[in-house]
């Protein structure tokens, strides 16, 4: 049975524990509360917000995506979540179709195709959508939600990478990291007892 794994660069991106306890942690609580002292040694108010933030990402985890992945450089000019979701593929489907969302955009739809040296192409697709809210003024836009998907496919699976969030800005950044998550996947035969190499966490 073929297998991938992923070796994300952590300068850029932390794993996020799906469920716990896991290998590591009981809890989210004790996750996010070690994630932050590593991160913010030297401030506990700024730790303490860190280790909210954490808390919200762990405990917003989309149910059909295999991995979530935290954007958050070490230097902090921004912070998003992405979301990899594992999928037989359709050769019926186009990765340009895979990549472009189900929904009605309220900006055009702008999709960028990839040379890779994995995938051999990757698709990456950006739009928005409105989230209606309750307002008194109804002259008051609603708040437009970014998106960005970025489609591989290989050995039989499409790997959808999604993020979504109001901070465009944010999702910007996220963009080019994202194609670069890509070339870390590796393919193999499935092996049980091999989950870390020595550069550090690799998924499957």
């Amino acid at each position: 049975m073929i297998s991938y794994e992923i070796e994300p660069d952590l300068e850029y991106w932390i794993p996020v524990p799906r469920s716990f306890p896991d290998e590591e942690w009981d809890t989210a609580e004790q996750w996010s509360a070690d994630l932050a002292e590593v991160a913010i040694p030297e401030s506990d108010a700024m730790r303490q917000a860190y280790q909210l933030m954490a808390l919200d990402v762990v405990n917003n985890q989309v149910d059909e995506a295999e991995h979530t992945l935290w954007y958050s450089p070490e230097d902090g000019h921004a912070m998003g979540t992405a979301h990899l979701i594992v999928l037989d593929d359709d050769p019926g489907q186009s990765l340009v179709e895979l990549a472009l969302p189900k929904y009605d955009s309220v900006t055009p739809a702008q999709v960028e195709e990839y040379e890779s040296s994995v995938f051999g192409q990757i698709v990456q697709a950006t739009s928005a959508i409105t989230v209606d809210l309750p307002k008194e003024d109804e002259t008051v836009m609603s708040p437009a939600i970014g998106h960005v998907r970025t489609v591989g496919r290989s050995h039989g699976m499409v790997f959808l990478l999604e993020a979504f969030d109001s901070d465009l800005a944010a999702l910007g950044f996220m963009m080019e990291p994202m194609i670069e998550l890509f070339e870390t996947v590796t393919f193999g035969v499935e092996d049980d007892d091999h989950d870390e190499d020595e550069n550090g966490p690799v998924f499957s």
